[in-house]
C-alpha cells in the first residue's frame, strides 16, 4: 500500500520517502529477548544435514553420468513438466528393496530440480543420525523460509509468539508452518506462482512406523486438498505399512507409484558405474586412466555380483579406493563374490560385508562388534533414542582418540566419521573450569544434547543394508551382534564401566561429587575434552549410558544369572542421582521408552515417575514378561520387597472400583546404603502401567500421591 494511501490535506515540505513494504525485507528480524528470531528457533529445532546439499552429505551416492537416465528423467519430468503438459499427480513414490539405488536417484534428481530452481526442500532420513520425524517439518520450513522471504517472514512471527508450535504434533506443524501460510500468501496476491518440489529419500528409516505412516497422510491430505503448492516425491523401502498408506484408495488416487526393481537389466549401469569409479581411484592416485586395471573379467565379476544392487558396487569402490593395496583389495572383492552361496540378492553383497569382518585382526574383532552394537541401535533396550557424539562412544569403549579411529578404520568402507569440531564453543553454556553441577538446568540440556549427538564428531553407516546384515544371524554368522555371547558381552563391558565410574562419585549432603582423590573429571575417560565442564558431562553421560545398558538388558532371558548377580550390587543411588543431575532442566513429561513401550517420565526433584498409556499398554505392555522379569531381578538379588503394607497404602489411592484389577508392589533396588526405591503398578482395568524411582522413598510417595496422572497423556508419545 502506497505510504499515503488515503490522505487528504496533506502538506510535506523538503524529505525523503521510500515505499518499502516491511514484510519484503528480508533482512529484518523480530528478536526475542535473548536475540533470537522465530527462525533461529526454526533452525533450531530442523536437522540441517538432511538437506540435500549439507556437508554430511559430500559423499552420498549419486548416479553416474549416463546412469538410471530413464528414471532421473520422469522423475525430473514430473516434477518441472513441459510446458503445455498435463499437470502430474501432487505425489509420486518410489520403492525398492534396500541397495537397488533409490537414494542415488533422489540425490541426483534433487540436485537436477535445484538446478531449475524448482526444488523446495529435501529431506534425506538416515537410521541413527537423522531420523527424528519431530525434525521433519521444522526441516521443511526451514529450507522453504530460505526460498521465499514473505514467507520467512509469516514463519519468524509465528514462531516469535509462540515457540511451542515446534512441540505440537506433526499435524499441527504442518498446517500451521506450512499449509496455512502459504495460503494466507496465496489468498493475498504474494503466492509463490508455481509448483515447487519437496523430495523425502529414506522414509522407512524415520524412527517409528506410526511417524512413517503419519507424514504420508497428512501430506496425501493436504495433496487431496490442493492446501499446498508442492509436489512431493517420496523413496523407501516398500515396508507393508508405507505400502499400506500409498496404496489405500484416497492416497493412491494422487501419487505415482514406481518400483525400482532388483534386475540385471541394470547391469549396463552397474559396469558403467563400476568403470567410473575406478577411473577416479586412478586419477586421484595419478595413475594413467589408460591402465588395464581392473580388467574386464574382474568388471564382469563385479557386476555379476551385484545382482542389481547399487550399493554392492559403492561399498568396494569405497574400499578399494581406500586400501593400502587397491589390488589387493580388488583381488579379494572378486574372490570372495565370484560365486555366490545363495540365490538371494543379497547373496555377493553378504559374501562381501562378511570379508570386511573376516579381516578384521582377531584382537581388535570384539571392540569393532561392541562399535557395531552400538551404531546399530542395539541398545535401544537402554529406553532412550539413539545418539551419535563419537567422544561418548569412545569413552564407554575405554578408548582415546587414536584408538577410536583406527578402530572405526577397521569399517572403512561402511563406516562414515564426520567431524563438528569447529561448531563448538562451550563457554556458552557456563563456567568451563567448574564441573556440570554447577552449570543452570537449562544450560546443562543444551550441553547434554551436543555431548551426545556431535562432541568429537558423528559416526553412522554409509548404507542400512550393513545395518540389516548385523542384525540377521543366518546373513552374518558369527559376526551377528543380537547372539547371546555378544549380547552379554555388550553387558559385561556397561557393568565395568558402570562400577569403576561410581566409584569416581561421591555423596557431599545428596549432592553427587567426584571423590576423594579424584583431581577431575578427566582421569576416568580414555579420551577428555580440554575443560572440565564438558568432560563432566561427557562423563556423566558416558555413566548413565552404561548404567541403563545394564538396567534394560536385565530384561533380556539371554543375559547370564551371574552378571545380573553383579549388577545387583551397583550403586543404584549414585546413578538415579547422576540422572537428576543430567535431566535437571526438564520440566514436565518427556518421552521415553519403558518395558518395550513408548511412555511418559516425569522428574520431579529426585524422584523420577513413568507411566506407560493405554495405547501403548494395550498393544505392547506384556503383564506375564513382566512378572517374569520382576522375579528374575529377585532371585538375582537386583531387587527386594520391601514393607507390603506401604504398597498397599499407595493401592489404596487407586479407585475402590478398578482396585480387583490392580497389581502394585514396592522394592529396594539394589543392596544397603546403594539402594533407591521402586514401586509400580499394573492396572488391567483402566489399561496402564505407571511407577516411580527415588532414593527418598517418604518424598517420592509424598510426590506419586500429588501427581495427576490422569493428566498426562493416553497415547504414546515420540521418544528422544
Amino acid at each position: 500500500m502506497p505510504i499515503f494511501a488515503n490522505s487528504q490535506h496533506a502538506t510535506i515540505n523538503g524529505g525523503n520517502f521510500v515505499d518499502q513494504p516491511i514484510i519484503n525485507n528480508v533482512n529484518m528480524k523480530i528478536s526475542l529477548a535473548n536475540g533470537q528470531t522465530g527462525i533461529d528457533i526454526l533452525l533450531e529445532a530442523s536437522n540441517p544435514d538432511a538437506a540435500h546439499d549439507s556437508s554430511a552429505r559430500d559423499y552420498a551416492p549419486r548416479c553416474q553420468p549416463g546412469t538410471r537416465k530413464q528414471y532421473i528423467e520422469d522423475i525430473v519430468g514430473w516434477g518441472v513438466p513441459a510446458v503445455g503438459a498435463d499437470e502430474p499427480l501432487p505425489l509420486f513414490w518410489m520403492r525398492g528393496l534396500a541397495g537397488v539405488g533409490k537414494s542415488a536417484i533422489a540425490q541426483t534428481c534433487a540436485e537436477e530440480i535445484s538446478k531449475l530452481g524448482r526444488l523446495g526442500a529435501a529431506f534425506f532420513f538416515a537410521v541413527n543420525v537423522r531420523e527424528d520425524a519431530e525434525q521433519f517439518f521444522p526441516t521443511i520450513a526451514y529450507q522453504l523460509s530460505t526460498k521465499f522471504p514473505d514467507y520467512r517472514y509469516i514463519l519468524d512471527q509465528r514462531i516469535r509468539y509462540d515457540r511451542t508450535i515446534l512441540k505440537k504434533s506433526m499435524a499441527i506443524q504442518f498446517e500451521t508452518l506450512i499449509a496455512e501460510p502459504f495460503q494466507e500468501l496465496e489468498k493475498t496476491g504474494r503466492g509463490i506462482g508455481r509448483r515447487m518440489v519437496i523430495l523425502v529419500d529414506g522414509l522407512d528409516e524415520c524412527k517409528r512406523a506410526n511417524d512413517q505412516s503419519r507424514i504420508i497422510d497428512i501430506i496425501a491430505t493436504a495433496a487431496r486438498d490442493s492446501a499446498t503448492p508442492f509436489r512431493w516425491a517420496f523413496f523407501s523401502r516398500p515396508e507393508p505399512h508405507i505400502e499400506a498408506s500409498f496404496t489405500s484408495n484416497d492416497v493412491a488416487r494422487v501419487t505415482c507409484m514406481v518400483l525400482l526393481p532388483v534386475s540385471d537389466n541394470v547391469n549396463p549401469d552397474i559396469e558403467l558405474y563400476l568403470r567410473s569409479g575406478f577411473k577416479n581411484i586412478l586419477r586421484r592416485r595419478n595413475i594413467p586412466v589408460t591402465s588395464q586395471w581392473p580388467s574386464d573379467d574382474d568388471i564382469q565379476t563385479l557386476v555379476k555380483a551385484s545382482m542389481g544392487l547399487f550399493v554392492y558396487p559403492a561399498t568396494v569402490l569405497r574400499d578399494v579406493d581406500q586400501a593400502v593395496s587397491p589390488t589387493e583389495a580388488l583381488r579379494a572383492a572378486c574372490a570372495v563374490t565370484s560365486n555366490p552361496t545363495s540365490s538371494s540378492p543379497f547373496a555377493g553383497l553378504d559374501a562381501f560385508y562378511t570379508l570386511i569382518m573376516r579381516r578384521i585382526p582377531p584382537e581388535k574383532l570384539p571392540t569393532v562388534l561392541l562399535l557395531c552394537i552400538i551404531l546399530c541401535g542395539a541398545d535401544s533396550y537402554a529406553g532412550s533414542g539413539y545418539t551419535s557424539g563419537v567422544m561418548r562412544w569412545s569413552n564407554l569403549l575405554g578408548l582415546s582418540k587414536i584408538d577410536f579411529q583406527a578402530t572405526c578404520n577397521q569399517l572403512s568402507a561402511v563406516l562414515h566419521v564426520q567431524d563438528h569440531s569447529d561448531s563448538f564453543d562451550p563457554s556458552r553454556f557456563g563456567d568451563t573450569d567448574r564441573p556440570l553441577w554447577h552449570t543452570a538446568p537449562a544450560s546443562i540440556n543444551e550441553l547434554r544434547v551436543h555431548v551426545r549427538v556431535r562432541l568429537g564428531g558423528s559416526t553412522h553407516f554409509y548404507h542400512k543394508s550393513f545395518f540389516d546384515f548385523l542384525i540377521n544371524p543366518t546373513r552374518s554368522g558369527p559376526f551377528c551382534i543380537r547372539s547371546s555371547p555378544m549380547l552379554n558381552a555388550y553387558f559385561k563391558h556397561c557393568l565395568k564401566v558402570t562400577l569403576r565410574f561410581e566409584e569416581s562419585y561421591d555423596f557431599q549432603g545428596s549432592d553427587l561429587v567426584l571423590a576423594h582423590g579424584v583431581a577431575d573429571s578427566a582421569s576416568s575417560l580414555s579420551w577428555p575434552y580440554t575443560n572440565e565442564l564438558v568432560n563432566s558431562m561427557l562423563k556423566a553421560c558416558v555413566y548413565d549410558w552404561a548404567f541403563d545398558i545394564c538396567f534394560w538388558w536385565g530384561n533380556l532371558p539371554e543375559i547370564e544369572r551371574q552378571l545380573l548377580e553383579r549388577f545387583g550390587h551397583a550403586d543404584f543411588r549414585k546413578a538415579r542421582q547422576n540422572q537428576v543431575v543430567l535431566y535437571a532442566g526438564y520440566n514436565g513429561l518427556v518421552p521415553c521408552i519403558r518395558w518395550d513401550c513408548y511412555a511418559h517420565r516425569k522428574l520431579i526433584r529426585g524422584t523420577q515417575l513413568f507411566r506407560v498409556p493405554r495405547d501403548q499398554f494395550q498393544k505392547n505392555f506384556d503383564v506375564t514378561k513382566f512378572k517374569a522379569v520382576t522375579k528374575r531381578w529377585k532371585e538375582c538379588g537386583i531387587i527386594q520387597p520391601y514393607h507390603p503394607n506401604i504398597g498397599s497404602r499407595l493401592k489404596s489411592l487407586v479407585a475402590k472400583k478398578s482396585q480387583d484389577k490392580l497389581i502394585s508392589r514396592l522394592y529396594r533396588m539394589g543392596h544397603g546404603p546403594k539402594s533407591i526405591f521402586w514401586y509400580w503398578e499394573i492396572n488391567l482395568k483402566e489399561e496402564y502401567y505407571q511407577e516411580f524411582m527415588t532414593a527418598d522413598l517418604a518424598d517420592g510417595e509424598r510426590i506419586y500421591r500429588e501427581e495427576r496422572f490422569d493428566s498426562w497423556p493416553t497415547k504414546s508419545p515420540q521418544p528422544v
